[in-house]
């Protein structure tokens, strides 16, 4: 076992279950590279978890139960450059042709408008004007979010890689994150501002995907993310 730990719920998605980003960053933040993690069931909170140690990577156990995986991987992700002046406009749930009016956990850990900052990381997407299936947020960086040396801890760089794919591919509807393979390709100061961008790349079925990517204040390409989302019963996941 390579740690025993509780995923508090402060970091929830849904109300009853951690969210996704986070929980995929609390796997990854054991491997090196780009990481790929897959959530097999809603990640339970307050609730003892192991982090086990696998030929091809790591796990999260709760007893028997496999909650989720994560393994080296190759992110060939082309990441779209971020619109210079960037414009916001309305919210991707409100869109005009969205079909479904699902909202999302006003809870979240990420994106819940019901959160303060710092206590949330208060991620908010909006379309970007002029670029379709594009969303942005800014992000407020804060020291309760640093490492040791610093710098934003990756499981706080995977959760704020998660939602705004959501707001992207699957604004509306019922979703769940069920795998993000992302690359930290920088640090980031746990100070001012980023920028935080979701795009589209289609999806059939229930699934849909999307990228997301972070950037910092000077430009600089902090990290990138492939998203696959499943479309739910959303009586499962109500609040």
């Amino acid at each position: 076992m390579i740690e025993r730990l509780a995923i508090d719920a402060r970091f929830k998605g849904p109300p009853n279950s951690g969210n996704g980003g986070y929980s995929c960053g609390v796997m990854a933040r054991h491997l090196k590279g780009a990481v790929e993690a897959s959530l097999k069931l809603p990640p339970p909170l307050d609730t003892p978890l192991e982090i086990m140690q696998t030929d091809g990577g790591v796990t999260m156990q709760h007893g028997d139960t496999l909650v989720g995986i994560a393994k080296p991987a190759t992110l060939d992700l082309e990441v779209p450059a971020l619109p210079t002046p960037l414009v916001l406009g309305g919210d991707p749930v409100d869109a005009p042709g969205r079909p479904a009016k699902f909202r999302p956990f006003g809870t979240c850990f990420v994106c819940g408008h019901d959160r303060t900052h710092p206590d949330g990381l208060c991620i908010h997407s909006k379309l970007v004007d002029g670029h379709d299936g594009m969303v942005a947020s800014q992000w407020a960086l804060d020291v309760g979010y640093a490492d040791e040396a610093g710098n934003v801890a990756p499981e706080f760089i995977w959760s704020a890689l998660d939602c705004p794919g959501y707001f992207a591919c699957a604004p509306g509807e019922a979703a769940l994150l069920g795998r993000l393979t992302a690359e930290i390709l920088a640090p980031l100061r746990a100070e001012g501002e980023a920028t935080v961008i979701g795009w589209d790349l289609g999806g059939a079925g229930r699934k849909r995907r999307c990228g997301t990517a972070i950037y910092a204040a000077d430009g600089t390409l902090v990290a990138k993310a492939e998203g696959l989302w499943i479309v739910v019963d959303p009586e499962k996941i109500k609040a």
